[in-house]
């Protein structure tokens, strides 16, 4: 049996805005955020992202992020169906 998911990520310019980001989020009592390492596909080097199961998380990061001044550089969507992974940029 294989394993299908998909989940978002946000894309910021580098890993200290991630996990200051995420830092911010936890500390405003907001779970359903994690830092993950960006995709290679995406970006080259080391980098993170902050992740999320519902888009509708989407609209608490771009509210939460507005508040301490940090950009959402990009959006997408990771799938993986019948054990192939595909990634979507999505228009934010």
């Amino acid at each position: 049996m294989r394993l299908n998911y998909k989940y978002y990520i946000c894309v910021f310019t580098s890993k200290n805005i991630a996990v200051y980001t995420l830092s911010f989020l936890e500390k405003s009592g907001y779970k359903n955020f994690q830092l993950v390492s960006t995709p290679c596909e995406i970006k080259a080097g080391c980098s993170y992202s902050i992740k999320f199961n519902n888009l509708k998380y989407l609209d608490i990061l771009k509210e939460e992020t507005e508040k301490i001044g940090v950009k959402v550089e990009k959006i997408y969507l990771i799938e993986r169906k019948d054990g192939k992974r595909t990634i979507q940029k999505l228009t934010i």
